[in-house]
């Protein structure tokens, strides 16, 4: 690999896309802890000669969705990539594009975040124009192989390892947690957290001001008990092995998470991290560890071992490509064959449709005359019945003075709409708040 170029296809790479007035528009996350540079492009510019980085969504910002992917192919033929590695977000890079460059010899690995919950809706139909699926979601492995993708399993986020004098550890916070705040039920576990006494010093969006990665890493290492809570926004009964676990762990943090099935391939639970299911475990836990310091110092050394020796970005990326490069040495005959395209449902295209109209609207709102037409077509492409998307399609080529009168019109009954429907069922939420406490009480919860 040492003498070939990639080409590494993300967004958001400078983290300045929110600065783009398209993008105030857009209802995506760009927020990340980590950067690229610490957990894909210094890891890869060890196993590559070369290393070319494409934003996308900075680039789509800046000059249209068409014109990014014709860019996208014309830097991919004038630089004769061997890998195209595409770290997935939304629907900004075209199939048809991935399909070009794998036809003209790139090998292109699709990096997918979160197939926990993404992979019925969004990963699993990707997987036609991949040579390789890359997934930090053990139980999405069977699901791409029983659909013929050859698929590599790896770890979520991950970073760099931390120095750290063990004798000179200074513990700033009692109890911490870094993360969004309208994830999941983050909110519940905090109160509770509150109510019994325990000063738990919250970080991130929600909770204050944004917090970077080199501020994270300083909380973890000064917090006597860094807190990581599992489940996801999509769905509340899943439970997702994040990447906070080896960031903290890295960071030579004493980490108390709540248990996701699989962790215990990583860590020693009990040994190299704690674990807990249900709020009275988590308490229980806090409160003994609090009160047990050279134990507590005892586990957080050795995660960090486990963590310096297996976990950090360059050692999963270097297992990564390892696993590429040792697949394309086997003969052909042994070997899965391509996966088929398979057709996308309408429940499913409806997802695409929503988000190109998204930067549709964008576009026409900022008056960007080159964009609109393009992602307007995409979304009704995806769904020839998305009647928002028709109507903005017709708004965009009346006179401007016009077109922002019916813009302002659409939004105005919009918003009439959702008033409307509120009150229809607001007389029913007393009623529903008594059946909840009603049964909160019959069943002790």
């Amino acid at each position: 690999m040492r003498d070939n170029t990639i080409l590494i296809l993300t967004y958001n790479y400078n983290d300045n896309l929110k600065d783009y007035p398209l993008v105030k528009y857009v209802k995506c996350h760009f927020g990340a802890y980590l950067s690229w540079d610490i957990y894909l492009v210094h890891p890869l510019k060890r196993l590559f000669s070369k290393v070319i980085i494409y934003d996308y969504l900075e680039r789509r910002a800046e000059i249209g969705l068409k014109a990014v992917n014709e860019e996208i192919l014309s830097i991919a033929r004038k630089e004769q990539p061997k890998y195209v590695l595409w770290t997935s977000f939304y629907y900004d890079v075209f199939e048809s594009t991935l399909d070009t460059i794998r036809n003209e010899g790139s090998i292109v690995v699709g990096w997918f975040f979160d197939d926990e919950w993404r992979f019925d809706a969004y990963s699993r139909w990707w997987i036609s124009s991949l040579d390789y699926v890359v997934t930090n979601a053990r139980e999405a492995v069977p699901k791409y192989r029983d659909l013929n993708a050859r698929v590599i399993l790896t770890i979520p986020n991950t970073g760099v390892s931390v120095d750290h004098d063990w004798s000179t550890t200074e513990e700033k916070y009692s109890v911490s947690f870094v993360g969004t705040r309208s994830c999941a039920d983050r909110d519940r576990w905090t109160i509770e957290l509150k109510n019994k006494g325990i000063p738990v010093s919250l970080f991130g969006t929600g909770w204050g001001r944004y917090i970077s990665f080199d501020e994270m890493l300083t909380i973890f290492k000064t917090s006597k008990i860094n807190l990581n809570f599992s489940k996801t926004n999509a769905d509340p009964d899943k439970l997702q092995i994040k990447g906070r676990i080896f960031q903290v762990c890295l960071a030579g943090g004493f980490l108390l998470t709540e248990y996701a099935p699989g962790i215990e391939d990583y860590f020693e639970i009990d040994k190299e991290i704690i674990c807990f299911k249900n709020t009275k475990e988590m308490l229980e836990k806090i409160y003994y560890y609090l009160s047990h310091e050279p134990e507590r110092r005892a586990i957080a050394q050795a995660g960090w071992r486990r963590a310096y020796h297996d976990y950090t970005s360059s050692a999963m990326v270097s297992r990564v490509f390892q696993e590429i490069e040792n697949d394309r040495a086997m003969p052909d005959a042994k070997r899965s064959s391509h996966p088929v395209k398979m057709k996308m449902p309408m429940q499913i295209r409806k997802n695409p449709s929503r988000y190109h109209l998204e930067w549709g609207i964008a576009a026409l709102e900022e008056n960007q005359k080159i964009f609109w037409k393009d992602d307007l077509k995409m979304s009704l492409s995806y769904n020839q019945f998305n009647l928002k998307a028709r109507y903005y399609y017709i708004c965009g080529f009346l006179p401007r003075p016009l077109c922002v009168r019916f813009i302002y019109v659409y939004g105005a009954l919009e918003k009439l709409t959702r008033i409307t429907t509120y009150s229809r069922y607001a007389d029913y939420i007393p009623v529903l708040r008594g059946v909840k406490r009603r049964i909160k009480e019959h069943y002790h919860l």
